[in-house]
């Protein structure tokens, strides 16, 4: 019964992504409240920076403004004592919303926590009372939420910002955080309470991974005489599409040029470094050759049974790229590039001859137009030039000077 309740509550919830103007955010808080400190402790249990037993301070944690007694709320204040670790936590359940304004606050707060420590938010928590016409609200933080961690927060001297959000918005943020999970990322597994409850909700929140606003838009273009001729929902890069199938299997189809025998005869540095469209099995979008699209299910399967160290194995389509893969992973075209750098950041290189000047003094059509851009990831640097190859973060400030804030930047 408890499970047949939440689950017709999270479907409900879920559907509100489709109404207009509906908060989503507001209905989905409060759930997560409850579960955030054990799946936090269970996701991250082997994150080098920031595993060790989480605890809840208080949800929307109020972050007095420098200038004024106004306040930002961060949507969760999370302590990891083991660390001596505030931990601010922010919900996204959409693609299109992105505040740089509080971004810049929550950054300051970080810096302020490792120069003096945690004592001054309480302080700050202190000030917004005396100046409020809720000043009980503000006590009940203080006696209720912050008091039995008040001696933790007073030692911490480490903070960082954890952004949760859908998968289509993960790219868009990992400059703007210290970490970015998707609702997929997160445990499906807790201990008590309420484990059963938990994989409901978890299961529901997936959706959100789905969810962007092309998919949305596109879902029911139709409707309204708009649809543009495609024939798929989105387009996910390698990692997501796995992560995709494995939540979702037959469900979807995932395109594939030629179909299960290319996909076959294709290797793994080929499918790890291209985007793939996929589309809901039933009821999808547009027509379909259906030789070249895969279900999920056994899309993941295949491309399990390859070993990663397959070598440059390429079909008959890929045999030209044979000889200039050798020192590189892949290449990418301009927006691609721009995905890639906004999702890699400096795990990656960016190869571009003569280096930063040269990047910085070539206008912006000639890189749009340019046919592909080489990269590789960082840690492959033995065999290149350095002066040639450039950090995914330096190549985005260089964009960013050409074209302004690239946040918003769709594929």
């Amino acid at each position: 019964m408890q499970t047949d309740f939440i689950e017709t509550l999270m479907d409900h919830i879920m559907e509100a992504t489709m109404i207009p103007k509906a908060q989503i955010e507001r209905a989905v808080g409060p759930i997560l409240s409850m579960f955030l400190p054990q799946v936090l402790t269970e996701t991250l249990r082997d994150d080098p920076d920031l595993s060790g037993e989480i605890h809840m301070v208080c949800p929307e944690f109020p972050l007095k403004k420098a200038d004024n007694r106004q306040s930002t709320n961060i949507d969760w204040l999370m302590i990891n004592p083991s660390r001596a670790m505030l931990i601010f936590v922010e919900l996204k359940t959409s693609d299109t919303s992105i505040n740089a304004d509080q971004n810049t606050i929550y950054h300051q707060k970080l810096d302020d926590v490792r120069r003096q420590g945690g004592a001054f938010l309480i302080r700050d928590v202190e000030i917004l009372r005396d100046a409020s016409i809720e000043s009980g609200k503000y006590g009940y933080i203080l006696e209720k939420r912050i008091d039995p961690h008040r001696d933790a927060i007073t030692d911490c001297r480490e903070a960082r910002l954890l952004y949760l959000v859908p998968a289509s918005a993960q790219h868009k943020l990992v400059r703007f955080a210290d970490k970015v999970l998707s609702f997929g990322n997160l445990s499906t597994d807790i201990p008590d309470p309420y484990p059963d409850a938990w994989r409901v909700i978890h299961q529901r929140l997936c959706i959100l991974d789905e969810s962007s606003q092309h998919a949305r838009n596109r879902q029911y273009a139709h409707a309204s005489g708009t649809f543009d001729g495609r024939n798929y929902q989105d387009k996910l890069p390698f990692k997501r599409m796995i992560d995709l199938c494995e939540q979702r299997g037959d469900a979807i189809v995932v395109g594939f040029m030629g179909g299960i025998t290319e996909l076959r005869n294709s290797s793994w540095v080929y499918l790890e470094n291209r985007l793939y469209k996929w589309d809901q099995a039933r009821g999808g979008t547009g027509k379909k050759e259906g030789r070249n699209w895969i279900p999920g299910g056994e899309f993941l399967r295949i491309v399990r049974q390859k070993p990663k160290d397959q070598g440059h194995q390429y079909s008959s389509a890929s045999t030209p790229q044979v000889q200039r893969q050798a020192n590189w992973a892949g290449t990418a075209k301009f927006d691609e590039l721009v995905s890639l750098c906004q999702e890699h950041g400096d795990k990656i290189v960016i190869g571009f001859t003569g280096g930063w000047n040269a990047l910085a003094n070539t206008p912006i059509e000639d890189l749009r137009n340019r046919s592909h851009y080489k990269w590789d990831y960082a840690r492959n640097m033995g065999r290149k030039k350095r002066a040639d190859w450039l950090g995914g973060k330096t190549v985005l400030r260089v964009l960013e000077r050409k074209m302004g804030n690239l946040s918003d930047y769709s594929k």
